[in-house]
Parts: structure tokens; sequence; C-alpha cells
């Protein structure tokens, strides 16, 4: 062998035996015991670029374990699967214990600076977090929260007949993401809303592969050039909306996030940053989510049945002064979550058998859970969701299968009330409080398409994509593929109708 060669291999070698030497070495016997590892402290990055979304998942079918540590570089990762030591940590009693940890991500992707990062850091230590606090105030219950939803609700009534239309073939996924992009952005951001220019969709989509860059790779200006040059061209739109007064005319939770960033200190360049945050607040889940209930909802006749028989009950026919032809059906949205159990039921399981959010919170100081792991300060808690819908303890031996009518039943619904059964908008401080405006837009965007147009595969039959490839970081899976489809418009030879949506009885109301 030649000299150099053997050199080499004695360098690996000593390196090897220093990384498990540091690695056990500065690992308490008190802590969660450390994974078997091949390549100390970069095994858990090398299994998130190989497995991603099903990384987790892979190693707690591995190893049943109840809690474990994952070591990278300056980084201790705590993963807990069990239900009562997640119980735990959620308790108001370690409230500030375990405390949320989505600032550095946020900053991270957005691209600001490190004056920036400073300033809202400070910022956010003394005074909270601007953006949940807002998203909260008029996101999470009341008339802010109605405005919103009516707002999208008529931006997808008045879009959906013109980009759905009949036999037009497509992608699933993309059919669904250009309306709800166009109707969720447009309803927060207002008439200016950058989004509207097909150019800045474009580049948002071309940004969303380079996250998983910027949280992983060594060096994501080489490999995610394509993705934040996008990303640069998005921050210009958002900059333009601002200095042009875009967000005087937007739901008003814009116009307070953006004064509260000029407040903390931040520049007009740095606050358009921020608003990359809102966007994958809105943007990164409701297409995705859409595409799995549309796709169990379509492939699955009796279903699909139930839910056009339910919608159909729950419309009304708009009185006219003559007789014509065809007659218009009104369908107020708001009321299909307590009218349509069908609907609504498709929807939690597809958020329960999907979902891949992961709560991630940081230790404050040493402390130790349930009476056994000692957990040091700074270490990063992570609670897959996936751990808790697929437990065959809490959801009975068909955990790991898709069941269409499992929230048809009383005890199922019951554990929509709690987070240690039912997680996929997270859970405490975390727990995301758009998700009823989300939720909202994305069954009525389902109702729209049920109730209008037959929608079917152009191979012929109704396949599961694979989520092998989906991202780490998004709450809900991407499908490996699109399916491509053929929309249809219905038709009915006898009293023929068409179709008018709204949200909220006044609406309604203004209609007749």
């Amino acid at each position: 062998m030649h000299p150099s060669l053997v050199v080499g291999f004695a360098v690996a070698i000593i390196a090897y035996l220093a990384l498990q030497f540091l690695l056990h070495g500065t690992q308490s016997k008190r802590e969660p015991c450390i994974l078997e590892t091949t390549v100390p402290f970069f095994d858990s990055a090398i299994g998130i670029l190989r497995h991603r979304a099903n990384y987790l998942s892979n190693l707690r079918s591995k190893y049943r374990m109840s809690i474990y540590t994952l070591r990278m570089p300056f980084q201790r990762l705590y993963v807990v699967h069990a239900p009562n030591l997640i119980q735990t940590i959620q308790s108001k009693a370690n409230a500030a214990t375990f405390i949320p940890n989505l600032l550095d991500f946020g900053m991270l992707f957005s691209g600001l600076n490190e004056q920036s990062q400073r300033t809202l850091r400070d910022a956010f230590g003394v005074q909270g977090n601007g953006f949940t606090m807002s998203v909260h105030k008029y996101l999470l219950s009341g008339p802010s929260l109605k405005a919103a939803t009516r707002a999208a609700v008529d931006r997808l009534s008045a879009s959906v007949p013109n980009h759905f239309e009949d036999d037009r073939q497509g992608g699933l996924l993309e059919l669904v993401r250009h309306e709800l992009t166009l109707a969720l952005t447009g309803a927060i951001y207002g008439p200016e809303n950058p989004y509207d220019d097909p150019d800045v969709e474009a580049s948002w989509r071309d940004f969303l592969p380079g996250i998983s860059h910027l949280l992983y790779s060594p060096c994501p200006s080489v490999t995610a050039r394509k993705a934040l040059n996008a990303r640069t061209r998005v921050i210009h739109a958002f900059r333009k909306y601002f200095q042009t007064g875009g967000h005087l005319q937007a739901f008003p939770m814009i116009a307070e996030m953006y004064e509260t960033n000029k407040s903390h200190g931040l520049a007009l360049d740095e606050a358009a940053k921020m608003e990359m945050a809102t966007s994958l607040a809105m943007l990164s889940s409701g297409a995705v989510t859409t595409f799995w209930l549309l796709f169990h909802i379509l492939s699955d006749p009796d279903v699909m049945m139930a839910t056009r028989e339910e919608l159909h009950a729950v419309a009304k026919l708009e009185s006219t002064s003559d007789n014509s032809v065809p007659r218009t059906k009104v369908l107020d949205l708001s009321g299909i979550k307590g009218k349509c159990p069908t609907l609504v039921a498709m929807l939690n399981e597809t958020l329960r058998y999907h979902s891949t959010v992961i709560n991630i919170k940081q230790v404050q100081h040493d402390t130790t859970l349930g009476d056994q792991y000692l957990l040091k300060k700074n270490g990063i808690v992570m609670i897959p969701g996936e751990s808790v819908h697929h437990n065959v303890d809490i959801w009975g031996p068909s955990a790991d299968t898709f069941d269409h009518h499992r929230f048809l039943s009383p005890d199922s619904k019951k554990k929509l009330s709690t987070t240690s059964a039912f997680r996929p908008f997270g859970a405490g401080a975390t727990m995301c409080p758009g998700r009823h405006f989300s939720t909202s837009v994305i069954l009525s965007l389902v109702a729209m398409v049920v109730l209008q147009y037959e929608v079917l595969p152009l191979q012929g039959q109704w396949i599961a994509p694979t989520k092998r490839n989906a991202d780490l970081w998004n709450a809900m899976p991407k499908p490996d593929w699109d399916i491509d489809v053929r929309l249809s418009k219905m038709r009915v030879e006898e009293n023929p109708v068409e179709w008018r949506f709204a949200w909220g009885e006044d609406a309604v109301k203004n209609l007749f």
C-alpha cells in the first residue's frame, strides 16, 4: 500500500476514535441514550439528507424507544415519542423550561442580516414574538378571522370557474396550489398582493426547495443558487409593496406587523424579508393538505357521493321571479364544518394520517424529565407528531392505515380536543394560530371542486404517490409526483343548477 494511503487511513482512524471519545465523553449517563452511530456527530445530518421527512419515523420504527438523543456538531437533539413524556413537556408546570424555538428558523430562511437577527432576538426576548401575537390577534377568532376568510372565499369563488375550465387537464397539486396561493395571499396582502404577479408566484415556488439547503447544506450559496435568487426576487417585490403603501390597503395584520418590525429597528429592506416567514406560514402546507384530501375523496366513490349529498343538503335554492333555467344554488361555506360530517372527518383523517409536523422547543436549563431523563441546557426537544398520530395505543391497530370513517365515530371525535392524540397544528404556544383560517379555505376549495366537477386521473386509476422526498421542515409531506387529472363540468340533465359560494349568512343574504 502506498505510504500516503497508509497515512490517510491512520488519520481517518484516529479522527474517528477521537470523535467517538468526544461523543461519549460529553454525554451524561442520565441523558436519553445515544443511538448507535457510524459517523459521530454527523449521522443525523446524513440521515436527514437521505431520508428527509421519513428520518424520524424510520428511527421510531427501528428502535421503538420513548426518547433518545441525537448529537450534531454543537447541538443536542432530544427526540420524544412517548405520549406521557410529551404531556409532561407540554404541561403548564414546564412552560418556562421548554420554550418554543421557531425564531431562528424563520430568520434563517428569510435571509435577515446579522444585525437584524440580533435586533429581533432582543425585541422578542423583551416584548414577545410580534409575528405570533399578531396572527393570534387577527386570525385565531372573531370578526377579523371572518373577514379574512370571506375575502379568501370570494377570491376562490371568482377564480375557480375561470381556471378550472371544462375538459381542463393538469396536475392536481399544481391546480389547487395556484388557487390557494392567490386566495390566501390575496385575502391577507390585499389588492396590491405581490403574488398576483405570476413571476413572483413562480419565484416563490422556486425558492421552496432551497429551505432544506439553508438548514443542512454547508454551502447553500452554491447548492441552492437558483432558490436564493428566487428569494431575492420575492423580497424585492415586497420591498416595492411596502414602499408604495400596499400594506395600507391590506388585512390590518400586515400593516401592524410592518410597523412593529420598524419600531424594533428593522430597515425597510429587512422588514420585507420578514414576509418570507409570513408567506411560508400561509403557503407551506395548505395546497399539499388540499391535494391529499381531494385524493382521498375523489378516489373513493362512496365517500365522494356522501360528501356531495351533505353539501347539497346545506345549499339553498336562490329565489327568483321567474322559472329561469338553470336554477342557482347558494352555499354558505361557513356552515360546512358543522353540517358536513363526512367532509370534516376526511379532513381530520388526512391531517392525522399524513401530517409530519414536528414541535420544537429549547431547554432553558438542565432539567430532569419524567424523574428519569436529564435534558441539558440549550438542548433541542423534538416531538414528531407522526409518533402520536400513528400510535396504536391511541388509535388502535389501524393507526398506520387511512380510515375514511375514523372520525365519524364519537370516540375518535373526542381525541380531536387533545394534542396528546391529535396535533397536526402543533401544540401549546406554537400551535398554529392560523389553523381556522387555512382549514376553512381548504374546505371551501374542496367543496367547490366536488360540487362542480368530475375529476378523473388521466392514467385511469387513482394511485397514491409516495412521499419519500418530502421535506422534514414541512408539516405536510409533498407527494413525490403530481397526479395528472381531467376536469369535467358536472352535467345534470334534469333541473340543471349553477353555483354561488359565500361565507357567512350576511353574505348569503346579499345574494338574494
